[in-house]
């Protein structure tokens, strides 16, 4: 996965090996949107200073941009621009960055793209461009529609928009150059693409704003999430309750790695129709429809927030779940939160009984008719909670199998399915399973005491706090939390540990994931805890490099600032756990997090 940070200017990382001969291949697709028909039922200019307008307090998180390197990375930076002279396209210039170790360079331009200048590029039969093999950088400037319309076979009705330009603004998919080919000599270089906005406007790694816009920013349970509201748009929902229900929705699903950046963005209704209620594509960029609200089982800014957990790749017979789990997880979190009642949640998942969904085959996406896949996929995603949590007394849940799915390597199949949920509960749940993703009936929502049943009990929920005794300490020697917004400052080659107390907050036994990270890398503890357990986990890392740092622990944030005061040669510490008995009182459930200021996310 790639960094990005957003302001007036904003770019997107995404960083992987070039090897010799190189390629490297285009975007990742979108996933699958939220149908408009699934649905039950004032922002600043841009320009201003988005961190004034943060949500979150303590020291400054704006990472520093990592210098560029001239010997080992392809930088390959976008800029986006609207042209309003021309409403329905947006211009890209693309200025190419090229190391020493290459001796020819292929850039393939985007499906469709027309070619308005080069500089060190040429065009070439096939419609690429070739470098000149000297310039550098060297530049090339396209067009290229920006709209883009629901197929036949899309969500939505036909030719309604997925993506659009206008007169006064631009909700796009970023036209990035695809394929990468070239000649090496050397070191294989990195391949580093940004995006960048001419005038106001935000870019993740593959959504972009292109107009005026008010941003708000939360940090929670190790996320930073990035609410873009154009000036265009009216929210329904106050940004404190998209909020509230997102960063409780990245609590609540324990289900696997987690985005560092989650940029959401509302798109302006009125004057478009779009052909759904939000998209989410890339790694964790989406945008969802302004007028969309959070008190509803429908809520698709949860919805889009699920697919941002989802990391699988599915075969045909196992594409329903992705759908299904996102518009399974919006309702029953939302439940969950207080925001809707058992009936509305009951109605929303009874919409898989009615025809023509009920007689789809989950398993058989060409019988899929009236969002099959959503509605009724949800009834059956949620009755398969529902059984593993009875047939485990509540010890695991569709949680346990989504982490496991996640964790599949390759093609996801109905069968790895079944054989997942067999592990997890028993044999007997995955007998009802692969019969309910066949058939062309549904069985029945539940009832309110069925839910009681298999829900009543509160499931395991796990807070994270700095350890009440001695949650850091510098060299073995313990050091008091500093106040917020202070620094701690420890010198080059000392040690820092953090102690992260772990506590089983809910009312069942439960696994938890526990996420530490450093730099470039995220390690992630796992344990399993009883009711009102709890453990302490300890990490350890050596600074040998003079600078500044910041650990995050839940809405609390402290810098530490690394100087130059000693000159052992010291080896860098991996980081280390030692787990002791701990105790403490319930919290806000939060995460730790340990980053130097060059931001970066997994490849």
């Amino acid at each position: 996965m790639s960094s990005w940070r957003a302001a007036a200017v904003a770019m997107i990382m995404v960083v992987s090996l070039l090897t010799v001969p190189i390629a490297a291949g285009s975007a990742a697709p979108a996933t699958p949107a939220t149908p408009v028909g699934a649905a039950t039922p004032p922002a600043t200019t841009a320009g201003v200073d988005d961190t004034a307008i943060s949500t979150t307090a303590g020291v400054d998180d704006t990472p520093t941009p990592t210098p560029l390197s001239t010997h080992n990375e392809l930088r390959l930076t976008t800029t986006l621009n609207r042209t309003p002279e021309r409403v329905g396209e947006i211009t890209a210039t693309v200025t190419a960055e090229i190391p020493s170790q290459f001796r020819e360079l292929t850039l393939q331009l985007p499906a469709e793209a027309r070619l308005v200048s080069t500089s060190g590029f040429t065009q070439t039969a096939d419609g690429n461009v070739e470098w000149d093999s000297n310039s550098n950088p060297a530049t090339l400037t396209y067009r290229i529609d920006a709209a883009v319309r629901s197929a036949a076979d899309q969500p939505g009705a036909e030719g309604t928009y997925r993506f659009v330009d206008t007169a006064n603004w631009s909700l796009v998919r970023i036209p990035s150059v695809g394929d990468i080919s070239g000649r090496i000599v050397g070191d294989d270089p990195e391949i580093i693409r940004e995006t960048e906005i001419d005038g106001p406007g935000v870019a993740g790694d593959q959504i972009a704003y292109l107009g005026p816009y008010d941003r708000r920013t939360q940090t929670a349970h190790g996320q930073t999430f990035h609410l873009v509201v154009p000036e265009a748009a009216n929210l329904e929902a106050e940004p404190s309750e998209i909020f509230g229900s997102v960063t409780a929705a990245s609590d609540r699903l324990r289900i696997g790695d987690r985005d560092d950046e989650v940029l959401m963005i509302a798109a302006p209704t009125g004057e478009i129709e779009w052909a759904v209620r939000g998209i989410q594509t890339g790694d964790s960029d989406f945008w969802v429809r302004a007028d969309e609200s959070v008190d509803t089982p429908a809520n698709n800014w949860v919805h889009e927030y699920v697919h941002t957990r989802q990391e699988y790749t599915t075969a045909e017979d196992a594409r329903w779940v992705t759908e299904a789990t996102a518009t399974y997880y919006a309702a029953l979190l939302t439940l969950e939160g207080d925001r809707i009642e058992f009936d509305r949640f009951q109605r929303f998942l009874a919409q898989g009984e009615d025809d023509p969904q009920a007689s789809a085959v989950m398993t058989d996406p060409d019988s899929w008719e009236n969002f099959a896949n959503y509605r009724k996929g949800a009834l059956v995603a949620g009755d398969l909670d529902r059984r593993i949590r009875l047939a485990t007394d509540g010890e695991a849940s569709l949680d346990t199998l989504m982490r496991a799915i996640n964790s599949h390597e390759g093609e996801l199949t109905a069968a790895d399915i079944a054989g997942y949920i067999e592990a997890i509960a028993d044999e007997a749940v995955a007998e009802e399973t692969t019969a309910a993703t066949t058939a062309t009936a549904v069985d029945p929502m539940w009832s309110r005491d069925s839910h009681t049943a298999a829900f009543g009990a509160e499931p395991a929920r796990f807070a994270f706090r700095f350890a009440d005794d001695t949650p850091i300490s510098v060299d073995g020697t313990s050091r008091p939390l500093p106040e917020s917004g202070e620094n701690l400052t420890v010198g080059v080659n000392e040690t820092v540990s953090v102690a992260v107390t772990v506590e089983n907050v809910g009312g069942t036994v439960g696994d938890y994931e526990l996420p530490f990270r450093i730099g470039d890398d995220t390690t992630t503890r796992t344990g399993r805890l009883a009711p009102g357990e709890t453990t302490t986990h300890r990490f350890a890392q050596r600074f040998t490099e003079p600078g500044s740092y910041r650990i995050a622990v839940g809405g609390e944030e402290l810098s530490i600032t690394v100087t130059e005061n000693t000159t052992t040669d010291a080896p860098i510490d991996i980081p280390t756990e030692i787990e002791v008995p701990g105790f403490g009182i319930g919290g806000a459930v939060i995460a730790v997090m340990l980053v130097g200021l060059r931001y970066s996310r997994r490849s």
